[in-house]
């Protein structure tokens, strides 16, 4: 019998954290919180193993996405909240987003679990496809919390693998 995993195991919000932490270089609490409500302005990433099979999706409400983005971008706090205020990310907040989303990606790659890559990134705005929705609004292996940036604020975030 094999070791080999069929699908990635919820990542722990320890390696997030940390992960998110190295990569905007602030610091990052991550507690229980409700998932991002169903809305246009979420960012959602689609994970898949190299077989293009949907591993495991992300998704962040707004204001998640643009703070990590901002933080990322070493952008002004100010023109972050501007953004969130007009409820769209671009340029270089959506460019940043997708980096962030991008790394994510490195959380589902542990062990003898299949290697996961980012696949898309849905936008503020954009369209998500029927099964991209179901596997998000999912019960059961996902981690729901709420984000706090240093020196950008708070946000929502979820991670669900399937």
């Amino acid at each position: 019998m094999s070791d080999t995993l069929t699908s990635s195991p919820l990542p722990s919000r320890h390696a997030v954290r940390v992960l998110l932490e190295d990569l905007t270089g602030r610091s990052i609490d991550l507690v229980d919180g409700d998932p991002p409500p169903a809305k246009s302005t979420n960012v959602v990433g689609v994970y898949v193993t190299d077989s293009l099979k949907m591993t495991a999706v992300s998704v962040f409400d707004l204001e998640g996405a643009a703070r990590l983005a901002g933080a990322l971008g070493m952008l002004p706090k100010g023109g972050v909240d501007d953004a969130i205020d007009e409820r769209d990310l671009e340029g270089m907040l959506l460019d940043c987003a997708h980096e962030v989303l991008n790394v994510l990606s490195a959380v589902f790659n542990v062990g003898n679990a299949p290697h996961v890559r980012l696949y898309q990134m849905y936008g503020p705005r954009d369209a998500v496809p029927a099964d991209v929705a179901s596997l998000a609004a999912t019960v059961g292996a996902r981690m729901d919390v709420s984000l706090s940036i240093g020196g950008y604020g708070k946000g929502l975030m979820s991670i669900v693998v399937r």
